[in-house]
């Protein structure tokens, strides 16, 4: 029964679009002229500054903050947890001096080979360098990661053996220890700068290296010197990384609270993240007037057209129908009228997108697409669209229970 008279409804509604299809058509493309400006807009923001902030939060890079080196700092492992707990912290890891963590690295397959200089760079579980979960990863004491570059330099690939050779000068006297490594996976050029020779090993490694030298033995990998203390290990740097860049300011703040002064990418990412919430203000505002200016169109577009038809929605009072159903009828109608509206804003949204698309073909990333859309964010538009229209014809709707039959067909 329902689905009758939504049927015969939908019917109604097609057939008087029919007979006053002029108006129909202008009504159709007045929405259309509203919207698909609108959606180009939208449209660039998310495929120019969108991808921009996509390659931002894709880059760890971008996320890392260290702190800047000045001497005086030193963090403990409380420090550290502390730091692991903020909900905006994605990774943190102590790190050595600068010096302490310098190594030479030869094949074990060509001894003869010159050896390459690199720094090691602590990491552990969750590092955000790290593809994915499952990737081949630094864990234990034998196992490395190397950037490309160091790779690169070192003529290394993955499951090689490589030597680390750790040289330090004790009382007079240069020694120097050798420890063998297998290489678990290389680095793409775009997780590190290709410059960088780093390897990436167990945090436990950097502190035997670092204290190894300092002048102590390292009993852990048998390596001679004094013993060293009861004195907890402290790191004088760290790499952190936050967990979205909205999270960078923050903790820079936080770190700068704490009396640490961070050296992070904020000043390349602010930028643009202020020119995308200008961008969004800019928009939101030209949305709401053209949402505002479309409502009192369609409104006076539905009413206007209760008033041409009160003879014939008395007639069908007359013959049966409820106000219920007469009060839907305007409801619709704009409904339909925005669906079509609506396809047709999509329609002349892909062929903007597509001549905009093919103007801008080489902007790295965003030659992917300047202007572009989801289909969900296709379909949002097209849902608020409908939804305001419909609200703009409840105008129409309530001005259809104020006709009274007798008088209607009088009149006329």
């Amino acid at each position: 029964m329902i689905t009758s008279r939504i049927g015969q409804m939908f019917r109604l509604v097609v057939a008087d679009l029919r007979r006053d299809w002029a108006m129909a058509v202008c009504q159709v493309f007045a929405l259309a002229a509203v919207l698909t400006p609108l959606l180009v807009l939208f449209g660039l923001q998310q495929g120019v500054l969108g991808q921009m902030l996509r390659d931002l939060q894709a880059n760890p890079a971008m996320r890392e903050i260290v702190p800047r080196v000045t001497g005086t700092n030193r963090f403990d492992a409380a420090w550290l947890d502390a730091a692991r707990r903020r909900a905006d912290v994605a990774f943190a890891v102590g790190d050595a001096r600068t010096l302490a963590a310098e190594v030479e690295m030869v094949p074990l397959a060509r001894p003869q080979a010159e050896a390459v200089l690199g720094v090691l760079v602590p990491t552990r579980p969750g590092d955000p360098l790290a593809a994915s979960a499952g990737e081949p990863w630094a864990s234990g004491l034998d196992r490395v990661v190397l950037s490309f570059g160091a790779a690169r330099a070192l003529g290394a690939a993955a499951g090689e053996r490589i030597q680390l050779l750790v040289p330090r000068r004790r009382d007079g006297t240069d020694e120097t220890q050798a420890h063998a490594v297998t290489v678990a996976s290389v680095l793409p050029p775009d997780r590190m700068a290709e410059t960088r020779r780093a390897v990436l090993v167990d945090d436990r490694l950097v502190l035997h290296v670092q204290r190894y030298r300092d002048g102590f033995a390292v009993p852990e990998l048998g390596w001679p010197g004094a013993p060293a203390g009861t004195e907890p290990q402290r790191f004088e740097r760290f790499r952190l990384y936050a967990r979205t860049i909205d999270d960078v300011a923050p903790l820079t703040a936080w770190l700068r609270s704490g009396g640490v002064e961070p050296v992070s990418r904020l000043d390349e990412i602010a930028p643009i993240q202020a020119l995308n919430a200008n961008l969004s203000l800019i928009l939101a505002v030209i949305s709401a007037f053209a949402a505002a200016g479309s409502i009192v169109a369609l409104a006076a577009t539905q009413w206007s057209g209760v008033e041409r038809k009160r003879r014939e929605l008395a007639l069908l009072t007359l013959i049966g129908y409820g106000r219920g159903w007469l009060i839907s009828l305007p409801l619709a109608q704009a409904l339909l009228l925005a669906a079509l509206g609506s396809a047709l804003a999509v329609g002349l949204f892909a062929a903007a997108a597509g001549v905009i698309n093919a103007r801008f073909p080489a902007i790295g990333s965003v030659a992917a697409g300047a202007c572009r859309l989801s289909p969900d964010q296709l379909l949002l538009a097209a849902a608020v669209t409908c939804v305001l229209a419909m609200g703009a014809a409840l105008l129409a709707a309530a001005r259809v229970t104020r006709i009274e039959p007798a008088a209607a067909l009088r009149d006329t």
